[in-house]
């Protein structure tokens, strides 16, 4: 029969302070893998859930995406563009018209 695990609640400020410490920490060591680490063994919870706190309070940035959340990101921005260069070309053709004639 396996151990049943025990989860150590953290505080919101506990977890706020220990990706502050990571931030500053990753300047310093060799990678954010090893400023978590450093940081889980200092607060008593596993690796995995301070990369976890760094990775939810850093967002969805570009850096964080893999490739087919970045290609659809990508395909989007394309079709923004596509759609404001034909109203961008619509306006100009009725600038244009209206200008000739007056």
């Amino acid at each position: 029969m396996m151990p049943q695990r025990s989860y150590r609640r953290v505080s919101p400020e506990v977890r706020k302070a220990a990706v502050e410490q990571v931030i500053a920490l990753t300047e310093s060591l060799s990678s954010e893998s090893e400023a978590c680490r450093v940081v889980a063994d200092q607060i008593g919870v596993h690796t995995n859930s301070v990369r976890n706190w760094v990775r939810a309070a850093q967002g969805s940035s570009p850096e964080r995406m893999d490739a087919t959340a970045l290609r659809r990101e990508v395909a989007l921005l394309q079709q923004q563009l596509a759609a404001a260069a034909e109203m961008n070309r619509a306006l100009a053709d009725t600038l244009n018209e209206s200008r000739r004639r007056t």
